[in-house]
């Protein structure tokens, strides 16, 4: 995430293991008009079939539901109950995210609620949140009473910097991907006087249907959709300068999006006394998490934090995959079971390592930006306790554990597997 006589070296990036994305994607839509109008889940079956690519829609989109509405819709809840999705994409009716009552009051809520019931039938699933775009002049959003108001919009770009702030928001609080569309209509709206909304200021023309579609074709495949040969009627070059768009969009530096969700990264460090070895799974991502560890002497664990009794002394490549659903991701480190044949002549790289005693506990200060490899040693050479210590990480080692009064601290560097300090501590 390579081999040593001395210490273990971490390998300090893990191997990507995820498996290529399959040539067939089922969604499922829960919306309103904004992703009925223009038939939207056809334009993002009709790019990915021009692409050789199978994607199953289905969907329920009565006129101005609410996120509230699907969760207790009969129609929403028995297709989520069918099972099989790949993605559930969720869009809020227009207005609601931008006003606080219903944002925190009803949208959030009710996000969570769907969330759950696509988890529990759907374990695999994610779910996506559809980001809207803003009313074509702005303005103050109020619901049907007048009661309750957004703040007063200047513009599009104003009440889309609102519809942002809430559709990342709640996509970070369930674990949700966000489907980028109203950054993508920004993008254009921004660059150029194309116009994306209907004369109602409203609904999408089909302008901003297939650019919605190109953001949902990227967001779903997680490919650029430029150079697509699907059009739906618009010229060439205005259907691939939408494109470029979508992508740029999708795939901009400064955020994922939560496109990276869900996939897991592998992650572990270990404590050890003699052939005794703690392991502990540093590993990130989304439930249901599994765990296949191999220990290189022939012995396996899928424990979640396991501990394993080494019977011979040797080198050992430790390898974790972690395995979310389809995806997986694995990282190995090197393990030195026994005794070292020969120490070297102790160096001093200040600038790598710092040691400070406190109390019955030796501190050990990584300085670097590099990850390294611990070991400290008796006087006979044998290896008391081996650890990896991250890059300007903190690692504390406690004198019960070693039960030695002189020890030397080892430090390999784990990029190079150059040995960067290695000093005598009167513990």
């Amino acid at each position: 995430m390579i081999k040593s006589l001395i210490i273990s070296i971490s390998i300090l990036f893990g191997v990507h293991e995820m498996q290529s994305q399959a040539d067939t994607i089922r969604v499922l839509f829960l919306g309103n008009s904004y992703t009925q109008g223009n038939n939207l889940p056809q334009l993002v079956e009709d790019l990915s079939t021009a692409e050789g690519k199978t994607l199953i829609t289905n969907r329920n989109t009565p006129g101005g539901h609410t996120l509230d509405g699907h969760s207790t819709n009969t129609s929403s809840l028995q297709k989520i109950r069918q099972g099989n999705w790949d993605y559930v994409v969720l869009q809020e009716q227009s207005q609601i995210p931008t006003i606080d009552f219903y944002r925190y009051g009803f949208m959030y809520p009710a996000a969570e609620r769907l969330s759950d019931s696509i988890k529990k039938y759907n374990p695999c699933a994610n779910v996506a949140m559809f980001m809207t775009w803003g009313r074509q002049l702005g303005g103050q959003q109020c619901d049907g009473s007048g009661s309750h108001c957004s703040p007063v919009f200047m513009d599009f770009s104003h009440m889309q910097d609102s519809l942002e702030s809430a559709y990342t928001q709640i996509a970070d609080s369930i674990n949700a991907y966000v489907a980028p569309v109203g950054i993508s209509w920004k993008s254009v709206i921004e660059d150029t006087s194309i116009v994306l909304h209907t004369a109602d200021q409203s609904h999408p023309n089909l302008n901003g249907s297939y650019l919605a579609a190109c953001t949902f074709y990227a967001t779903f495949w997680k490919e650029p959709v430029s150079g697509n040969t699907f059009t739906s009627g618009l010229s060439p070059s205005f259907a691939n300068y939408l494109q470029s768009k979508a992508d740029s969009v999708v795939f901009q530096a400064s955020t994922s999006w939560n496109h990276d969700i869900d996939e897991p990264k592998a992650s572990f460090t270990w404590s050890q006394n003699q052939d005794t070895v703690w392991f502990t799974n540093l590993s990130s991502g989304l439930s249901p998490m599994m765990y296949n560890w191999d220990f290189d002497d022939g012995s396996s664990s899928s424990v979640e934090h396991p501990v394993h009794v080494y019977a011979a002394n040797g080198n050992y490549d430790v390898s974790l995959q972690t395995v979310y659903c389809n995806r997986s991701d694995s990282t190995t480190n090197q393990i030195n079971i026994g005794l070292i044949t020969q120490l070297e002549n102790p160096k001093d790289k200040s600038s790598y390592i710092h040691w400070e005693k406190s109390n019955n506990d030796l501190i050990i200060k990584n300085l670097s930006q590099q990850d390294v490899a611990v070991a400290l040693y008796d006087l006979a050479g044998r290896i008391l306790v081996q650890f990896k210590c991250p890059a300007k990480g903190t690692s504390n080692v406690s004198k019960e554990l070693i039960q030695a009064d002189f020890v030397l601290v080892r430090v390999v560097q784990a990029h190079s597997k150059e040995v960067v300090y290695n000093q005598w501590v009167n513990f």
